[in-house]
């Protein structure tokens, strides 16, 4: 029988928030893929559906192995965390966590030079195909220099933490840490702020000319709400990712193990990090609720005069469109 400590009702709302983010995944990723490779929608849906992908694995482990771990308070078919399952569970981990920071980058990337530069013929499906079949062969050499090819240490599931840790050899410094896991995650989180800080800026401006030109203002508040919603969806799919590798390193630091139930924090942003992409899809995109409705799936009730926010980011420069082409036509000073 399991005794139920704090540490095992943290584990069953890992497990909770890991099935639900689950559920959500599962639910966009066939649209999404029917979007990216049938109905030949935005490439976007390509980056997306990658994207997706890997985050549907990362829950599924989260789901099925370490709220288990937690709660049951074993790595399961081994004593140790430096048994085969626990360093397969890590590997399958980052080979997914270097696709996805790297999928995070051509996401912002590609917002980047959709809607600031204006540029849509760079970002064509076949660019977008040739460049991961690039990146995943280089995500799974990461992972297996990462994992197998230094003597110091490798990434594993860890139960005793609530979440993850590298089983490191004492003496030895942590070299995947410095050269590759470090390095990766700086550069998405900074590169995806400032292409998202670009975005958001452009919309912002872009709005303003849009704004001056329209008669009532309940068109201007439409036109406001829909620049809030660009921002919120540009920086929600990489807040979290920011939190779950900033949290990783600094809570053994500050926390050690004094609060080792404070660690759950980052099993549970990595979760909410691999169900946000999905979850920005669920509740703002219209073409993927259409496909929902195609399918059967008509499980909720949405307004039909909603704006049609998803379909202008699923291109990602609707808005700014139309800002010039009515700024164009009158004398606004924007």
């Amino acid at each position: 029988m399991v005794p139920w400590t704090l540490k095992t009702f943290l584990g069953c709302g890992l497990g909770l928030l890991s099935l639900a983010g689950l559920i959500v995944n599962l639910l966009v990723v066939i649209p999404v893929f029917r979007l990216a490779f049938i109905q030949n929608k935005s490439p976007i849906y390509v980056i997306s559906f990658i994207n997706i992908v890997t985050d549907i694995v990362n829950v599924l482990m989260s789901t099925f192995y370490l709220a288990p771990s937690i709660i049951y308070e074993t790595y399961f078919f081994t004593e140790d965390k430096t048994g085969a399952i626990p360093k397969l569970m890590g590997s399958t981990f980052m080979f997914c966590w270097y696709l996805g920071s790297m999928t995070q980058i051509v996401m912002a990337v590609n917002r980047l030079v959709v809607i600031y530069f204006r540029r849509s013929d760079l970002f064509t499906r076949r660019n977008i195909c040739k460049l991961f079949a690039l990146l995943i062969p280089l995500s799974f050499f990461l992972m297996y220099m990462a994992q197998y090819g230094t003597p110091c240490c490798f990434f594993v599931f860890d139960h005793i933490v609530l979440s993850y840790s590298y089983n490191q050899i004492e003496g030895l410094d942590n070299y995947p840490n410095m050269f590759i896991d470090l390095p990766l995650n700086t550069a998405t989180s900074v590169i995806a702020t400032f292409c998202y800080a670009m975005i958001v800026w452009t919309v912002r401006e872009s709005t303003k000319g849009i704004a001056a030109s329209m008669a009532t203002q309940h068109m201007r508040r439409s036109r406001k709400n829909r620049e809030v919603t660009y921002a919120m969806q540009f920086c929600f799919i990489s807040m979290f990712y920011t939190f779950s590798w900033i949290t990783f390193r600094v809570f053994p630091v500050a926390i050690g193990n004094r609060g080792l139930e404070w660690f759950i924090c980052i099993s549970a942003g990595v979760t909410i990090n691999s169900s946000a992409n999905a979850l920005v899809y669920l509740i703002s995109n219209q073409e993927v609720w259409r496909n929902l409705k195609s399918s059967g799936l008509n499980i909720f009730t949405r307004a039909t005069n909603s704006s049609d926010v998803a379909n202008n980011s699923a291109d990602g420069h609707s808005i700014v469109r139309h800002s010039h082409n009515t700024t164009t036509n009158t004398t606004s000073k924007y």
